[in-house]
């Protein structure tokens, strides 16, 4: 079906009738066009949205706390009463709150989906994150006033809209709750011209209309029953139910002339950046070293042995992988020789296999006078913080001038560029069953934070 045209229903103060604003303008939107896919869910846990369209009892399904998960939001929607689809609340939304790192991961997920229609999403009176996700993911943001208080709280959302370079006008501001029994002397006749000015003074723009206060309507909630009506259903002689007709229309309107724009916008970008990604990886696969780095040993094409290292230089000019066994000999002998001479280097190639699945190595080479170059031996954590390390000078040429036979130098030797600078360092992360997956996009970002932590804690170390 596509993706879906987002509204986003917010405001930070409480009380404003967002929830009922939400509900009635998803069954408002569907009556006014049976074909029109409509989606609602909250994040506000108070289950009021599971009360008014659930159908029957429901049986335990995925809910909105599986949102930021890998689950799709198609999986999550149900179908519900009055035609609109929805997604169950949660009493443990917030348990996953913190592992919500960035403010676009919701948009993301809906710009993959294939929901259609109209989205709203329902929110609770904070800038969370999970209110942060759904003012990023909207294309019309719909804020209920009541009072100056409410209308003062605009500020905020107008605020973090900037920040992240989405335009103003974005938000749509809408009187409700408005008592219009209450007249004033003056060019303001009642609350809802007051409330509108005061919106318009400040750079916002409104809705036409208002929502009433109404104590028919409030009992739709707030009866014995505990049953939540819809005003479609139950408030029809009222003015609220005139009202949300026009809302309704209003929104509408927006949608088929806008239509899920911020959405497409949003697939867009990603597609350009998947194609930038995958440029990327296809890169790094060509620029493999076609053997073993340590033995020269020539590699199946395409095809790595369990357990290999990837190694690669920290100015990317040659990368490739070396077996485990060669690396890890080469380790022992030239940084742990005194170890070989005592018969304990199976122990320490047991080491560093045994941590070798949260671990990095890094070499570093530093030319010193006199042909020789010292070599710099680290043990990494997952995060680049340094677990160990040692320091050894090798000389570049022994007797009569003959190149040394150290397989490190050797292998720096490898990674030297064409102009003749020497590369200073090499990181080394060993892959498990299949190590050319250390190449795709999300494991090789790993490894290339973690070396680019090194390059800077070793530069500000050698100042």
């Amino acid at each position: 079906m596509g993706r879906p045209y987002v509204i986003t229903i917010s405001s930070e103060k409480g009380g404003v009738g967002k929830t009922t604003l939400a509900t009635n303008l998803a069954i408002y939107l569907k009556g006014l066009s049976e074909d029109l896919p409509v989606t609602l869910f909250s994040f506000d846990n108070h289950f009021t949205i599971d009360q008014m369209f659930q159908l029957g009892k429901q049986e335990k399904s995925p809910n909105i706390s599986n949102l930021f998960t890998d689950k799709t939001i198609d999986e999550l929607v149900v179908p519900g009463q009055y035609g609109v689809q929805f997604v169950p609340s949660s009493r443990n939304i917030q348990e996953c709150r913190d592992s919500i790192q960035t403010c676009d991961l919701l948009a993301e997920k809906l710009s993959r989906s294939q929901l259609g229609g109209i989205l709203i999403i329902d929110t609770s009176p904070v800038i969370d994150p999970f209110t942060q996700n759904a003012l990023y993911a909207a294309d019309r943001v719909i804020v209920p006033i009541k009072d100056a208080a409410s209308l003062e709280n605009c500020r905020h959302l107008a605020d973090f809209l900037h920040q992240q370079e989405r335009p103003r006008s974005t938000l749509r501001l809408l009187p409700c709750l408005v008592d219009t029994r209450i007249r004033f002397d003056g060019p303001f006749r009642n609350a809802y011209q007051l409330l509108k000015a005061y919106a318009i003074n400040r750079g916002y723009k409104c809705y036409e209309g208002y929502v009433a206060k109404s104590p028919k309507v409030e009992s739709l909630s707030t009866n014995p029953s505990g049953k939540i009506f819809s005003v479609i259903t139950h408030g029809r002689n009222t003015d609220v139910h005139l009202q949300f007709m026009h809302l309704a229309r209003q929104a509408y309107l927006e949608y088929l002339e806008n239509g899920p724009s911020w959405m497409n916008e949003i697939a867009k970008e990603r597609s350009n950046r998947d194609a930038t990604l995958e440029r990327e990886r296809q890169k790094r696969f060509s620029q493999l070293s076609k053997s073993c780095l340590c033995c020269e040993k020539e590699l199946p094409e395409g095809n790595v042995l369990p357990g290999a290292y990837y190694l690669e230089s920290n100015d990317a000019s040659l990368s490739g992988f070396a077996e485990d066994s060669c690396f890890l000999d080469m380790i022992v002998q030239d940084c742990f020789g005194e170890q070989k001479a005592k018969g304990l280097e199976d122990s320490l190639r047991d080491l560093l296999l045994e941590t070798a699945d949260r671990s990095y190595i890094l070499l570093q080479r530093t030319q010193l006078p006199e042909d020789e170059s010292q070599i710099d031996f680290f043990r990494l954590d997952h995060n680049g913080e340094k677990l160990s390390g040692r320091s050894l000078v090798i000389k570049e040429k022994g007797f009569f001038n003959r190149t040394q036979n150290s397989r490190v130098l050797k292998l720096f030797r490898k990674f030297d560029t064409e102009q003749g600078q020497k590369t200073q360092m090499i990181l080394a992360r060993r892959g498990g069953h299949q190590p050319l997956e250390l190449l795709e996009n999300y494991h090789y970002q790993k490894f290339q934070a973690v070396f680019d932590r090194v390059k800077v804690d070793l530069a500000a170390e050698a100042q």
